[in-house]
């Protein structure tokens, strides 16, 4: 006799709850050489993602861990029992890529795929990431094909491409309290590492909040070739596209968001209450993106060129402020639909027109809570409800 639709999902309940009374905890240390308990832990991370079964926590004990191979993960967890990756108790966990192949490889050499990523996850789904620092790496987190994935605290600098890069198919990833800086790649001349990149790709659900990105070799931020909405809050990039390493044939480019790329799949990407400023070029540029963006509560401050550039996008564009950048503030398309921005009234914005114009507590520790701290960086002293803040979520 056939089951019922209700029976059917009161099986799949409890066998979801008797999977995760049998979730387990494994353990890795960078001096251990056990069996994944806690009280001898695994020596080796890749052993314990390849144990790591749905709903299973793994625990990184303090210290740095130096793989010579990437850690690949390609299994995937469920919808009710993701598989964790974390450190434990919050203890300040670094996984150095500095040994890996791809370290980097020489000028305009080829890095292969399976290569890329300190962690490289593809075909990985339903995973959790919360506070891990990754350094010197082929990329710092290299997610491909991958959906309904989180990271929470993790921190990507100083990798040997872009910091976080998120392709190909994928929907539902949640980034929140990123912080990526200083990633840069030799084997382009600054071409493209960027400090967060979901590029080359299509997948609704992905968004990207409470991040900071800054002095990456690229841009701060990328969406190359995405073809699928992808949402941006309280995202801060500055300082982007400077050559700080000395490159001879340099290629940065030094947007702080770039939201495309011309014959790119229209993609009607959101972005709220984020802060650009400091970066070479431009603050917020749809670089040939011809979808219809939405920017609501966004500033663009002492940038090298605009702050927001809107070359084919009919985009609609709400109090946003665009202040002490060089060339004209604003470039729009005709068709851009533009209310209450800064540019649409009659007044005149300098660095008077803020509280403050010092960036230090954006910058500093964040608090506990794993946000930024609030301040007055960039608040307009007028009083009025225009550009982003940090003071209270928008």
């Amino acid at each position: 006799m056939p089951r019922s639709a209700s029976s059917i999902k009161i099986a799949a309940t409890l066998a979801a709850l008797v999977q995760r009374t049998h979730a387990s905890s494994i353990y890795v240390s960078p001096t251990g050489d056990g069996s994944g308990t806690i009280d001898s832990p695994y020596g080796s991370i890749q052993a314990a993602v390849d144990a790591a079964k749905a709903g299973d926590t793994i625990y990184l004990r303090a210290g740095t861990y130096s793989p010579t191979t990437n850690i690949q993960i390609t299994h995937s967890g469920t919808a009710t029992s993701p598989i964790t990756l974390r450190s434990y108790n919050d203890e300040a966990v670094i996984i150095d890529g500095e040994e890996l192949p791809g370290t980097p490889y020489g000028l305009d050499e080829s890095l292969p795929n399976d290569e890329r990523g300190i962690l490289h996850i593809e075909n990985g789904n339903y995973w959790s990431f919360y506070n891990l620092e990754l350094i010197n790496g082929p990329y710092g987190i290299y997610s491909r094909d991958s959906s309904h994935n989180y990271y929470e605290r993790i921190s990507t600098h100083d990798n040997y491409e872009s910091g976080f890069q998120i392709q190909g198919a994928a929907s539902n990833n949640t980034v929140i309290y990123l912080d990526s800086y200083l990633n840069r790649d030799p084997r382009k001349n600054g071409e493209s590492a960027d400090g967060f990149a979901c590029k080359e790709g299509e997948g609704e659900g992905n968004v990207i909040r409470n991040s900071r990105l800054w002095s990456n070799v690229d841009d701060g931020l990328d969406l190359y070739m995405f073809g699928s909405p992808v949402t941006i809050e309280e995202v801060y990039a500055w300082g982007n596209g400077f050559n700080l390493w000395g490159f001879s044939d340099f290629n940065g480019d030094g947007n702080g968001f770039k939201l495309g790329i011309t014959d790119n799949p229209p993609a009607n990407h959101v972005v709220r209450n984020s802060i650009a400023f400091s970066n070479a070029k431009k603050g917020f540029i749809d670089n040939g993106n011809p979808g219809s963006l939405t920017f609501e509560r966004n500033t663009a401050w002492n940038n090298g060129d605009n702050g927001f550039n809107m070359r084919s996008s009919k985009s609609t564009l709400k109090n946003n402020i665009a202040a002490v950048n060089t060339n004209d503030q604003v470039s729009l398309v005709s068709g851009t639909q533009s209310s209450g921005n800064s540019w649409d009234g009659s007044t005149g914005w300098s660095n008077s027109s803020f509280l403050s114009v010092d960036y230090s507590t954006l910058a500093g520790a964040r608090g506990s809570d794993g946000r930024v701290k609030a301040s007055d960086f960039l608040v307009p002293a007028s009083g009025e409800d225009i550009g982003a803040t940090t003071q209270a979520q928008i």
